[in-house]
């Protein structure tokens, strides 16, 4: 690969030019945990694999058809690990203020038909509970922290198997640079959110816009 087309070819270019031992980092039960390049790669396309089992799929590629998972939460590495997983198998991530009001929060979730949606704690998974009878397309909620009668996002990784994670590739294969990546809707402060389609490439060409803005040797790979 010469250059990344897809943002999550980004992973792939870091990890055969510059991989890092602490290519993440987060606190976990008030202590920081590091991530490195291999490990994220590898719990990237177990998420994949396991998103995949569950029935995540990029359906005709069209944006309509390709489903959407959401995500309502703080800055975390998980948060990373889930957009790159999604985007590689084709489906779309919609991220959510974790302060957004309950009654936006429901309009968002029907207008882009979200499947599947991670939390982050108790509080918001009990937000998302409270609508989730009126939010015919969601089928799964999963918390990043330890909720009681709640399923942990560690089960999607659970779900990988051998045969879900060969399937990677050829879902990689189909997207495009021009390709949907993700829907950011607006905060709704002059009447209804509304959902702004972002491809690979609108992003991407930021990111590689910014590389010579960094010191020699101080930006991924490069």
């Amino acid at each position: 690969m010469t250059e990344p087309r897809r943002l999550f070819d980004c992973l792939q270019y870091h990890l055969d030019r510059k991989p890092l031992p602490d290519m993440l980092t987060g606190k976990e039960n008030g202590k920081w945990r590091t991530y490195s390049t291999e490990e994220i790669k590898q719990t990237v396309d177990k998420l994949s694999a396991g998103l995949l089992k569950l029935g995540i799929s990029c359906g005709d590629m069209t944006a309509e058809r390709r489903d959407k998972i959401a995500i309502l939460c703080k800055n975390r590495p998980e948060w990373i690990m889930l957009d790159l997983a999604v985007q590689q198998i084709g489906a779309i991530l919609t991220p959510l203020y974790p302060t957004i009001g309950v009654n936006d929060l429901e309009f968002v979730l029907n207008d882009a038909q979200v499947k599947m949606i991670f939390v982050n704690d108790e509080e918001l998974y009990h937000k998302v509970f409270s609508i989730k009878s009126r939010v015919p397309s969601l089928q799964e909620i999963f918390t990043f922290e330890h909720v009681a009668n709640a399923r942990h996002w560690k089960e999607v990784i659970q779900s990988s198997t051998p045969e879900f994670l060969s399937e990677i590739p050829a879902n990689a294969g189909k997207i495009k640079n021009e390709d949907l990546a993700t829907i950011i809707y607006t905060s709704g402060t002059t009447g209804t959110p509304k959902g702004v389609m972002l491809s690979h490439r609108n992003i991407l060409s930021n990111v590689l816009a910014c590389i010579p803005c960094f010191p020699p040797g101080k930006t991924c790979g490069v």
